[in-house]
């Protein structure tokens, strides 16, 4: 009996073998992705969840963070489909990009439908947001929480953008998502859809004439160095999905998974809160360095969009369906 005993501890030390009723010390490494450069205010939340998770674990796992989807090469779509085998661990991405595997994921995104912060406050820490969290759950992988993109504004080349009428013709970079590609057909634009890392190039060589995105991403992308006007219409709310995939939640002791989900969710609400913050700074940024051609329109300008945007609404009816259109505040007649 004394030499089997000596003979199990010698393979623990050895190996890493965990026999029942001996206990074995081993860091787990986990690899961390984000859709975003490491300067985005995404990794507010990404940094802040590696943090708790090793102090609240005892340092039992060791997370590390790569940025702008460098496991998958830049390719965002790639990126979540690692997440979903198992290749990467965990994950933080926008429900644009998700949407790509479940397109009811992007209705928190359709136009001037979440018009506020109260707003989207009301809708994404209740029905909305559980609503999310389900369909990603669907989608191959497990929401640990959800935090902030913001609101989606355009800049171009060409002229101010006060009115529909303004966008016709205009060629600008969209992300490849269907709804946005139909949007601004509808809104008589010619949408191109392309990776954010071909935008600055492309407004450079004029193969675009404009291009829409967050403040944080157009600022730390640095397409405000290769446009000359900017519209604030708050026109599309993104939120991030930060994921874990089901190999490793699967893994987790149910004490674990506790301690991941609270993190998570801690981790988020951080993102949120600071990017909130950072929001009035961007704008100051925006208006004093870069020289640019600011609108900022009007409750009756953004209504015109609102209403020239109102059939992409009918056009994904059946595709995200009334119920869910409804969850998050749009009601058909």
């Amino acid at each position: 009996m004394k030499t089997r005993l000596l003979l199990a501890l010698a393979l623990i030390c050895v190996f890493g073998i965990a026999y029942p009723g001996i206990a074995a010390d081993k860091v787990v490494e986990l690899k961390f992705s984000t859709a975003v450069p490491a300067t985005s205010h995404w990794h507010i939340g990404a940094d802040a969840f590696v943090k708790m998770i090793e102090e609240r674990t005892g340092g039992r796992y060791k997370i590390r963070i790569f940025s702008s989807d460098e496991l998958s090469g830049g390719n965002q779509v790639v990126g979540i489909q690692m997440l979903q085998q198992g290749s990467t661990d965990l994950h933080m991405h926008d429900a644009l990009l998700w949407s790509n595997f479940n397109r009811k994921i992007a209705t928190p995104a359709f136009p001037f439908l979440l018009s506020s912060i109260e707003e989207v406050d009301a809708v994404m820490e209740g029905k909305g947001g559980e609503a999310i969290k389900e369909l990603v759950s669907q989608s191959g992988a497990v929401c640990l929480g959800l935090g902030e993109a913001g609101y989606r504004q355009i800049v171009n080349k060409k002229l101010p953008i006060k009115s529909p009428e303004d966008l016709k013709g205009l060629k600008l970079r969209v992300p490849g998502i269907a709804m946005y590609v139909d949007l601004f057909k509808i809104l008589g634009a010619d949408p191109i859809a392309m990776n954010q890392s071909e935008v600055y190039t492309s407004l450079q060589q004029g193969a675009i004439d404009g291009s829409e995105n967050t403040l944080d991403l157009l600022i730390t992308q640095n397409t405000l160095e290769v446009v000359k006007f900017i519209t604030l219409w708050n026109y599309s709310y993104d939120p991030v999905i930060f994921t874990a995939s089901e190999k490793l939640w699967n893994s987790l002791s149910d004490e674990d998974k506790k301690i991941f989900k609270a993190a998570g969710e801690e981790a988020m609400a951080i993102q949120k809160a600071e990017k909130r913050k950072l929001d009035a700074q961007y704008i100051e940024k925006v208006k004093k360095e870069y020289g640019l051609d600011v609108t900022e329109l009007s409750a009756e300008q953004i209504q015109a969009f609102k209403d020239a945007a109102a059939p992409i609404y009918t056009q994904y009816k059946d595709v995200i369906s009334p119920e869910l259109f409804e969850v998050f505040g749009y009601t058909f007649k």
